[in-house]
């Protein structure tokens, strides 16, 4: 993995986007953004660990026809940790008769991670037309 101050330049902008989309806050890791990977980092698990606990641990799962694993997917890794064999649960209270708050949470974190990985790629781009 390249660093920011290693000899052969910045962090190519896909190798940052996979590293930020399975940890959150990795990409910006090894670009040397250390206080913005770690915010990134702390906030979006905490979100995502906060949902998964709202649902009594119940609501990340891969079942056929559940779209908004789609959103969850977006926290990388932590979506993958809470869901692997899980089966689908009862459901509880829901906001707006769509989904329970958990879930509301996990999906939140999932898609602000998007973000992360678009910010990650555009700070390795910077770096790199810097380095030039």
């Amino acid at each position: 993995m390249g660093m920011a101050s290693s000899t052969k330049g910045p962090l190519d902008p896909v190798s940052a986007a996979v590293l930020a989309w399975v940890v959150p806050g990795a990409g910006h890791f090894v670009l040397g953004r250390w206080q913005k990977g770690l915010l990134f980092l702390v906030l979006i698990v905490s979100t995502f660990v906060a949902g998964w606990i709202i649902s009594d641990c119940a609501n990340v799962y891969f079942e056929r026809g559940r779209w908004h694993v789609l959103a969850q997917i977006g926290a990388g890794l932590p979506a993958f940790v809470c869901g692997l064999g899980r089966d689908a649960p009862e459901p509880k209270s829901t906001v707006m008769h769509v989904f329970e708050i958990g879930t509301l949470y996990t999906m939140v974190a999932g898609l602000l991670n998007v973000l992360v990985v678009m910010d990650a790629v555009m700070t390795s781009l910077r770096l790199r037309r810097k380095a030039r």
